[in-house]
C-alpha cells in the first residue's frame, strides 16, 4: 500500500468515525425530544385532573 493510499484510508476511517459519533448524538437528541414531548403531555393531563 502506498503512503497516499494509507492517508486516504486513514481519512476515510476518521470520517466514518465522525459520522458514527454524529449519528449517536442525533439518536440521543431524538430520545430527549421524545421525552420532552411526553413530559409536556403529562403536564397537560395533570392540569385537567
Amino acid at each position: 500500500m502506498t503512503p497516499m493510499e494509507k492517508t486516504l484510508q486513514q481519512q476515510a476511517h476518521e470520517q466514518i468515525a465522525k459520522f458514527e459519533k454524529t449519528m449517536e448524538e442525533l439518536h440521543l437528541l431524538k430520545n430527549v425530544s421524545q421525552d420532552l414531548k411526553n413530559y409536556r403531555k403529562m403536564i397537560k393531563l395533570k392540569k385537567y385532573d
